[in-house]
């Protein structure tokens, strides 16, 4: 084999390489109801939270956007812009250098950092990147019509009665009537999922409803508090209040319920 044969072969493996690894630039983008009221304040500190907790660095952080930059091990570098208001923000490539960019495509590590990035902000503003997901893939709605709507107080008296709900954390759906001072501490949230097939909708909405209560029980705890209030049903972006009533997706293969609310002190 001569040197000129083997100076081509090595080039071509490099070419293939690149081209199984580059991947066309993820800019990722996500909005949010009005109704889940996240101010800008807020907005910029689940950003930021979030990009120390992936080791990116901040360059700049002002009114509706933050700068951001990532090294690793010295030899692969990423810059980008995150433009936000209170209902969405975007994560946009700006720069790099050790990531084969070129031509819109850079290497597949990039999209996956912006993707851990995207999941962490989402978590700071307590929106499940795990439901989201589900619910892109529409794998919730498989088999059904739009959402069910059920009985909430029914769902609380069946996890009660089975032994799920011990009675210290009272819940309470927006719009409902408390009596007593109220006493926010922080907002909440809860995404849980269950088997839908060989279970009526019914069922797995409730079996849904009273692991979504339970986990809302134990952040209670944790945090002093006696009730949670405000709780509305979430679903992709957007936010289902009612007074009765509570949203749940199911399907054949999955019944999901999310809901949001405030835990708080009554008194």
């Amino acid at each position: 084999m001569t040197r000129t044969y083997r100076a081509l072969s090595l080039l071509t493996m490099v070419f293939l390489l690149n081209a199984c690894t580059s991947k066309p630039i993820y800019n990722a983008q996500e909005h949010f109801a009005s109704e889940l009221t996240i101010s800008n304040s807020q907005m910029q500190r689940a950003i930021i939270t979030a990009l120390h907790d992936r080791q990116w660095n901040v360059q700049s952080a002002k009114p509706g956007l933050v700068q951001a930059e990532i090294t690793i091990r010295g030899r692969h570098h990423a810059e980008v812009d995150i433009p936000y208001t209170p209902t969405s923000f975007q994560i946009l490539y700006r720069s790099s250098w050790g990531l084969d960019y070129k031509d819109g495509k850079i290497h597949g590590n990039y999209n996956r950092w912006v993707n851990k990035l995207r999941d962490n902000i989402l978590k700071e503003l307590n929106v499940d990147p795990i439901i989201e997901s589900v619910n892109e893939l529409g794998a919730v709605n498989q088999g059904v019509e739009g959402a069910t709507y059920l009985d909430f107080q029914e769902g609380i008296t069946r996890a009660t009665q089975a032994g799920l709900l011990d009675g210290s954390v009272k819940f309470y759906l927006a719009g409902q009537v408390v009596q007593g001072e109220i006493h926010k501490i922080r907002t909440v949230t809860s995404s849980r999922k269950t088997n839908g097939s060989n279970k009526s909708d019914e069922e797995a909405c409730v079996w849904a409803l009273q692991s979504a209560l339970v986990s809302l029980q134990s952040a209670a705890k944790k945090a002093g508090a006696n009730a949670v209030v405000d709780i509305a049903s979430i679903y992709k972006r957007d936010v289902y209040k009612d007074t009765q009533k509570y949203q749940c997706r199911a399907g054949m293969l999955i019944a999901s319920v999310a809901l949001r609310g405030e835990l708080a002190t009554v008194k």
